[in-house]
């Protein structure tokens, strides 16, 4: 589900989502009616079922509502936010302290479509990926994937050991080979605690009031990122495309 989950788990409220567990978010699927579901609608849901089922998957909770049931369609508007005109609606929501009842919608796709849904299944294997990653920034030692955040005084590094990119704790995100300085976001003193990637290829220094103190791009489209600390001590995101890899940004730093 490439182009929904994630984006739906990560570009909204990024500083939030970032804050909780994989178990204490749901995908809530809201339609227009139980029994005379859309087209859309049950294309929605049979590829949401279809992903619950794979073993990689199982922890993701999905849930359902509907503007025919009164209650739900009161929760729906009053809660949510969510309103007729915007059916079907996916949303990314945060769940109550019993991991029960949505509490806010943290994202959310309005008038989805089963268009939208060709790439479920590459969404959520990355959102698979991403919530075993949350809590463990190291996880891949050159690599930083949507999901993943760093934090201050971790670190990326080469597979030969010669490079770093690491973030400081005085903000300043810093790229150097064995020691020695090579490249450096400026930030010192800004307040940034937190790195991570997000689903739009943009990385983003961030404080601890979610404020983005440095970003690499001010836009971007949702798709397969990745940033690589690589052995010629370049730090590059590229965007992992069928067939090919594309380079998006750097630190221009190759063999210094």
């Amino acid at each position: 589900m490439f182009r929904i989950f994630l984006l739906l788990w990560l570009v909204s409220q990024m500083a939030l989502a970032q804050t909780l567990r994989p178990e204490q978010m749901m995908i809530l699927l809201i339609g227009a009616s139980t029994n005379n579901p859309t087209a859309d609608q049950q294309a929605a849901l049979a590829r949401l079922k279809a992903l619950r089922q794979q073993q990689a998957f199982r922890q993701l909770k999905i849930g359902t509502m509907h503007f025919d049931r009164p209650a739900e369609a009161r929760f729906a508007a009053q809660v949510l936010g969510v309103d007729r005109s915007q059916l079907p609606c996916l949303c990314l929501v945060q769940l109550d302290s019993q991991l029960q009842r949505p509490v806010r919608k943290l994202y959310a796709i309005p008038r989805v479509t089963r268009q939208q849904l060709e790439q479920v299944e590459a969404m959520g294997r990355m959102w698979a990926q991403s919530a075993g990653a949350l809590s463990s920034p190291q996880t891949a030692r050159n690599r930083l994937v949507p999901g993943q955040k760093l934090q201050v005084g971790g670190s990326l590094n080469s597979l030969n050991g010669e490079y770093s990119l690491a973030l400081q704790s005085d903000g300043n995100l810093v790229l150097s080979r064995h020691g020695n300085p090579l490249w450096g976001s400026e930030t010192n003193g800004q307040g940034g605690v937190l790195l991570s990637m997000g689903p739009d290829g943009i990385l983003r220094l961030t404080a601890p009031n979610g404020q983005v103190v440095w970003q690499t791009r001010t836009s971007g489209s949702p798709g397969n990122y990745f940033l690589e600390m690589q052995d010629d001590g370049n730090a590059v995101i590229y965007l992992q495309e069928p067939g090919r890899t594309v380079f998006v940004w750097s630190t221009e730093t190759p063999r210094r």
